[in-house]
């Protein structure tokens, strides 16, 4: 079975025909070539240079933004590491405060316990004083 379709982009107003596992990525991709293309034709002085310096500052365009794309992913992956590493703390800090409450509730109901046996006695032996 054969994933890859073929597809016509537009690429500097000239129809190319490529190959993809996807059209509508394939047509993303052109998109964003015809993009960088414009960007840098509105370089002052562009329209003089010859064809193969056009051809370079379009690779340089392309390199740049996957170098940038490429050091925010970084930076990101960086942030959601130390997110996870937050979460996992917190997560660990909320875990003891609430074994720390499971036993001040335990205590509470003891010392509720002994303070009603401690009641009691103190009423029993006021009723035989009296």
């Amino acid at each position: 079975m054969n994933d890859t379709n073929t597809t016509e982009v537009l690429i500097d107003g000239k129809i190319y025909t490529v190959s993809g596992a996807e059209d509508t990525y394939m047509q993303q991709v052109a998109a964003f070539i015809n993009k960088k293309l414009e960007e840098i034709r509105k370089i002052p002085g562009y329209s003089r240079l010859d064809s193969e310096y056009k051809r370079l500052l379009l690779n340089l365009n392309l390199a740049d933004e996957y170098f940038r794309s490429e050091m925010e992913l970084k930076r990101l992956m960086k942030e959601k590491a130390e997110s996870e590493k937050d979460l996992y703390s917190l997560k660990h800090d909320l875990i003891s405060a609430q074994m720390k409450l499971d036993s001040a509730l335990k205590q509470q109901k003891s010392v509720e316990k002994n303070y009603s046996e401690l009641k009691a006695k103190y009423e029993e032996l006021s009723r035989e004083k009296a």
